[in-house]
Protein backbone atom coordinates (compact mmCIF):
# COMPACT_ATOMS: atom_id res chain seq x y z
CA UNK A 1 0.00 0.00 0.00
CA UNK A 2 1.44 3.40 -0.91
CA UNK A 3 0.90 6.49 1.23
CA UNK A 4 -2.14 7.67 -0.74
CA UNK A 5 -3.75 4.23 -0.48
CA UNK A 6 -3.14 4.27 3.29
CA UNK A 7 -4.84 7.65 3.69
CA UNK A 8 -7.75 6.57 1.48
CA UNK A 9 -8.08 3.33 3.46
CA UNK A 10 -8.28 5.26 6.72
CA UNK A 11 -10.77 7.74 5.29
CA UNK A 12 -12.84 4.80 4.04
CA UNK A 13 -12.86 3.43 7.58
CA UNK A 14 -14.47 6.69 8.71
CA UNK A 15 -11.47 8.54 10.10
CA UNK A 16 -11.44 12.29 9.49
CA UNK A 17 -8.41 14.18 8.27
CA UNK A 18 -8.19 15.70 11.77
CA UNK A 19 -8.09 12.27 13.40
CA UNK A 20 -5.33 11.13 11.03
CA UNK A 21 -3.40 14.32 11.81
CA UNK A 22 -3.77 13.88 15.55
CA UNK A 23 -2.41 10.33 15.49
CA UNK A 24 0.35 10.70 12.91
CA UNK A 25 1.50 14.30 13.19
CA UNK A 26 0.98 14.76 9.45
CA UNK A 27 -0.51 18.22 8.89
CA UNK A 28 -4.09 18.48 7.69
CA UNK A 29 -2.96 20.17 4.49
CA UNK A 30 -0.55 17.30 3.80
CA UNK A 31 -3.23 14.69 4.47
CA UNK A 32 -5.46 16.50 1.99
CA UNK A 33 -2.67 16.73 -0.60
CA UNK A 34 -1.81 13.04 -0.17
CA UNK A 35 -5.47 12.09 -0.47
CA UNK A 36 -5.70 14.07 -3.73
CA UNK A 37 -2.43 12.73 -5.17
CA UNK A 38 -0.62 16.06 -4.88
CA UNK A 39 1.96 14.84 -2.34
CA UNK A 40 3.58 11.45 -2.07
CA UNK A 41 5.92 11.55 0.91
CA UNK A 42 6.18 12.37 4.61
CA UNK A 43 8.99 12.16 7.14
CA UNK A 44 10.04 8.72 8.32
CA UNK A 45 8.58 9.16 11.81
CA UNK A 46 5.21 10.28 10.48
CA UNK A 47 5.23 7.41 7.99
CA UNK A 48 5.78 4.94 10.83
CA UNK A 49 2.87 6.49 12.76
CA UNK A 50 0.70 6.17 9.64
CA UNK A 51 1.69 2.50 9.28
CA UNK A 52 0.75 1.84 12.91
CA UNK A 53 -2.64 3.51 12.44
CA UNK A 54 -3.34 1.52 9.26
CA UNK A 55 -2.30 -1.71 10.97
CA UNK A 56 -4.58 -0.93 13.89
CA UNK A 57 -7.53 -0.32 11.56
CA UNK A 58 -6.80 -3.51 9.61
CA UNK A 59 -6.78 -5.46 12.87
CA UNK A 60 -10.14 -3.93 13.82
CA UNK A 61 -11.47 -4.88 10.39
CA UNK A 62 -10.37 -8.51 10.89
CA UNK A 63 -11.94 -8.57 14.36
CA UNK A 64 -15.19 -7.15 12.99
CA UNK A 65 -15.24 -9.84 10.29
CA UNK A 66 -14.85 -12.60 12.89
CA UNK A 67 -17.76 -11.21 14.92
CA UNK A 68 -20.02 -11.24 11.87
CA UNK A 69 -19.07 -14.78 10.79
Amino acid sequence: MNIQEKILFLRGRGLTQSQICAFTGISQSSVSKIENGEQSDVTYRKGIALDILVSSEQTKNQSDSKLIA
